[in-house]
């Protein structure tokens, strides 16, 4: 059956929460932290118009990502977290589809650009750049670590620097 890729409805959040839980329960990990993330971006609305995405097979949501506004410096950017695909669906390109969908939107958008924290190896295929040569930071990895990267649009400006943070953050 093929899977479509299309923006998230509100009252699909149970399936939402539970494919976020299961992409993150590995390794002893039990997928709370992401879910967290997740329902913090809902309290605070955070993920503009059109940047959350589902990826649906048949009724079922076997894939998830936003894209929410975060802080670089006072100015709003986007922030790409969580991704997430259930694993019996992993390695077969619809975590891919997502994150370039969302790209895609983001930059329709007029965003300048996109940051996540993530595996470089994974996210480089996306043009995701570590952010420390670019003068952006998030605090809680420190200065320079490559799992934090950015995807730069047309709208980005040498300016565009300093320390970012996750709206659900504050």
């Amino acid at each position: 059956m093929p899977v479509t890729i299309r923006t998230a409805d509100a009252a699909e959040h149970n399936q939402i929460l539970d494919c976020v839980r299961s992409a993150f329960a590995t390794g002893g990990r039990d997928g709370s932290t992401e879910v967290a993330i997740v329902r913090r971006t809902w309290a605070l609305a955070a993920a503009p118009p059109g940047l959350e995405l589902v990826a649906v097979e048949g009724s079922k949501i076997v894939g998830h990502v936003i894209g929410a506004r975060g802080r670089l410096e006072g100015r709003e950017v986007i922030g790409l977290a969580p991704l997430a695909v259930r694993p019996p669906e992993q390695g077969k390109g619809i975590g891919s589809a997502l994150a370039t969908e969302l790209l895609r939107r983001a930059e329709v958008a007029g965003w300048p650009l996109v940051v996540l924290l993530g595996d470089p190896g994974y996210y480089r295929r996306f043009g995701f750049e570590p952010s420390g040569p670019l003068g952006i930071v998030y605090a809680p990895v420190g200065e320079g670590d490559p799992h934090f990267q950015v995807r730069r649009f047309g709208g980005y400006e040498p300016t565009l620097k300093g320390e970012f943070t996750y709206w659900w953050e504050h």
